[in-house]
């Protein structure tokens, strides 16, 4: 499906300029409508040492927003361009971004440094994921959006790797190199198969894709940087990979993968649940 519309999360912070220039880049490149949500936390005392200093007085917040809002349209200058914000308690931010992200095809952030509130950008990431149906991309400062015929997926076998490859082909050129990288596999009944990734290339070689299987193994750091350098050395100009996650806490695992990863890195990563 083509991507139509977009929602791109910032906060009322001054250090995203640049994802803000890339997020408009993003929506002319597929004449797609854009839409901004300005995350506003106000203070609670679940994130009173995990945030930067709260604003004291509603004022505050509110001129902040204003602010940021100028910002965006001065940056948009002709664009048309639709502007949200979430003013609230955290916890009821992620629950809204949730619901906003609903009615995008897919949720542009730019990298963790790019927000004055990281943590706040970590949690809404995941209530995206885990309550919007929607994926997310996250964009390394600078990304020239282009056709897209080369990229990467990190293949498992799972019912979360199955959506990635499903949201990738919505950014894949027709008849695009998708490299099936294979982190650390083993042969299983249940998943991979007797030849891991075999099954799945084949699955895409006749949808008319050029599809590679890539074994690759976790670097000495771990295995989010061995799916990472396995994708740019191959020259993928994306990777996509499945969130994945459990419990009340929605804590991540898959070896810390998803999470590892949020915060952005030097290739365009695409996460669906």
């Amino acid at each position: 499906m083509a991507i139509r519309d977009i929602l791109a999360v910032v906060d009322t912070g001054d250090k995203d300029e640049q994802f803000l220039r890339d997020a408009l880049a993003f929506a002319e490149f597929h004449n797609a409508s854009l839409s901004f949500v300005v995350l506003s936390a106000l203070p609670s005392a679940d994130y009173a040492l995990t945030i930067a200093r709260p604003y004291v007085f509603l004022q505050d917040y509110t001129e902040a927003v204003e602010a940021k809002q100028q910002r965006i349209a001065k940056l948009a200058g002709g664009s048309h361009v639709e502007l949200r914000t979430i003013s609230d308690q955290p916890a009821v931010i992620f629950t809204k971004a949730a619901v906003y992200a609903r009615y995008a095809d897919v949720v542009l952030f730019g990298p963790a440094e790019n927000y004055d509130y990281p943590p706040i950008r970590r949690e809404t990431i995941e209530s995206i994921l885990f309550a919007s149906g929607r994926p997310v991309l996250i964009v390394p400062n600078g990304h020239k959006p282009r056709p897209i015929g080369h990229l990467a997926i990190g293949w498992n076998a799972t019912r979360e790797s199955t959506h990635a490859l499903r949201a990738a082909s919505a950014f894949a050129a027709p008849g695009a190199k998708i490299d099936v990288i294979v982190l650390d596999a083993k042969p299983s009944t249940k998943g991979h198969g007797s030849e891991p990734g075999a099954d799945i290339a084949r699955h895409l070689a006749r949808h008319g894709f050029a599809a590679t299987v890539v074994p690759a193994w976790a670097d000495e750091l771990s295995d989010a940087n061995g799916l990472v350098k396995a994708a740019r050395e191959r020259g993928a100009a994306l990777l996509s990979l499945g969130a994945y996650g459990h419990s009340r806490l929605r804590e991540m695992i898959l070896g810390g993968v998803t999470r590892d990863l949020l915060g952005g890195a030097p290739i365009p990563l695409l996460f669906s649940h």
